[in-house]
């Protein structure tokens, strides 16, 4: 003979379930044992603490929605000046670019014309003040008389004629130098200034990219943050409408947790003005109607009970009262030390006399004659 309980097939178990409230005072809760309805008020929580704590998220919310709009304002500043930035380097790479390009298509053919102009030109004055100081001479040899006017006429063109080759000597070096070093020197260094620029305007975008994109994940984590902070806000204002929990379904309510479908030993302590979590059990339906038996057995019992097994059960209550039930899944292994589980299937027929989840009963299992099966293994719950 073993010794069990009843339980419901099905049973529900309710709890705040609320994600911000953590913490809840119990106004009221219905008495251990009490048949519910389905949809019935049945734990009450009190609110004051809950409103306080919606009146301080509408603030902060507020708060935050201020600060978000100064961080819009502020993204939308740093928007307009990397524009301005952006344009800026453009130029900048542009002026340098165009520096360069006037300076091989243009400059650079120019300083080397002017230098040769200046070669040239310089020759030339030698030629010319040559030719006059020739023409003086001649014009001089030809008379008998050389006044001293006329000498220092002369005296002067010789002394031209060693200025224009000094200034021949100085202008040919310049002009060397010029087309050797000065011009070949000029293009290296607008070629540098080109590639510095190019360089410094790929950094300049490179560097306006990164801070954009920080900016743009920055803002959305800003954003982001807002929105959790109004779905926060908009779920504890949701939670304080559930402030008062209804039966799921109809049924036996019982203070916590179901062991197995017995209730704990220990005496609730669910009572007005106590606190309880959000994520704790606070009662449990059981619903009525279609019930099972929970047994526990012994390792040396599942010889002698399986799948199929029927038994008489005699309800505690009712000692007179006997139905029958049949073994519908024994477990593998043990739930717990040496004990393993085992769920009967029980018809109860109707009766003024009523069996609820939790009661007891005993269970006696017919054994099988030698060559007789000991069951048909069939369900035998409804």
């Amino acid at each position: 003979c073993i010794r069990d309980r009843f339980e419901a097939i099905k049973a529900h178990e309710l709890s705040a379930a609320t994600e911000q409230l953590k913490s809840l005072k119990i106004k009221k809760i219905i008495p251990q044992g009490s048949i519910v309805t389905k949809g019935q008020n049945i734990v009450w929580f009190e609110t004051e603490d809950v409103d306080k704590q919606i009146k301080d998220a509408r603030t902060n919310l507020r708060l935050s929605e201020l600060t978000l709009g100064d961080e819009e304002f502020a993204y939308e500043q740093f928007n307009k000046i990397q524009k301005l930035d952006r344009e800026a380097a453009d130029r900048t790479l542009k002026k340098a670019k165009q520096s360069y390009d006037n300076f091989v298509q243009f400059d650079q053919q120019r300083e080397v014309e002017s230098a040769q102009f200046n070669l040239t030109n310089a020759k030339a004055s030698l030629e010319n003040v040559m030719e006059e100081l020739k023409q003086l001479e001649q014009m001089y040899k030809e008379d008998d008389l050389t006044e001293e006017s006329e000498e220092i006429v002369l005296k002067r063109a010789k002394q031209s004629v060693e200025n224009a080759k000094f200034r021949l000597r100085g202008t040919e070096i310049s002009t060397a130098r010029s087309l050797k070093q000065a011009i070949p020197r000029s293009e290296i260094e607008n070629e540098v200034a080109l590639t510095r620029a190019q360089l410094a305007h790929a950094k300049a975008t490179r560097d306006l990219d990164t801070a954009q994109q920080r900016e743009q994940i920055e803002i959305g984590k800003k954003r982001d943050k807002f929105k959790e902070e109004q779905a926060d806000f908009a779920e504890l204002q949701e939670e304080r409408r559930k402030l008062v929990l209804k039966a799921p379904a109809a049924g036996v309510a019982f203070h916590g947790k179901l062991n197995r479908g017995k209730v704990s030993d220990k005496p609730s302590t669910l009572a007005e003005g106590s606190t309880a979590t959000s994520d704790q059990v606070l009662l449990t339906i059981a619903t009525l109607g279609k019930l099972q038996i929970r047994v526990d057995l012994q390792e040396k019992d599942l010889s002698h009970v399986s799948v199929g097994t029927k038994g008489k059960v005699t309800v505690t209550a009712y000692p007179d009262r006997q139905v029958t039930a049949t073994v519908k899944s024994v477990s593998a292994v043990p739930y717990a030390g040496t004990k393993f589980d085992a769920v009967l299937a029980v018809k109860l027929p109707k009766s003024d006399l009523p069996v609820y989840p939790g009661m007891s009963c005993s269970i006696e299992f017919a054994l099988a004659e030698d060559g007789e099966d000991a069951g048909d293994g069939k369900d035998a719950e409804d």
